[in-house]
């Protein structure tokens, strides 16, 4: 999956907090990856303070702030 600039963030899968570059790659990507099929997120998933997407581990949350919110404060 190609790099994704937050500033270029139009849609965001409310299942899994992958982001898109436009509601209609959203609608895809929710046909072929959740088609009804969604389960809950683990209760003890931690969740990224700005922008909802929720991780197993707190190396992948980290990963995550630095790639994609690497100028946001520490919240």
């Amino acid at each position: 999956m190609p790099f994704v600039e937050y500033d270029e963030v139009e849609a965001v899968c409310s299942d899994c907090g992958r982001i898109f570059r436009s509601e209609e790659a959203l609608a895809a990507h929710r046909i072929d990856s959740h088609a009804g099929r969604v389960a809950p997120p683990p209760k003890d998933a931690l969740t990224c303070p700005i922008c909802q997407r929720r991780f197993l581990s707190a190396a992948q949350l980290r990963s995550h702030r630095d790639r994609q919110h690497p100028d946001a404060a520490d919240v």
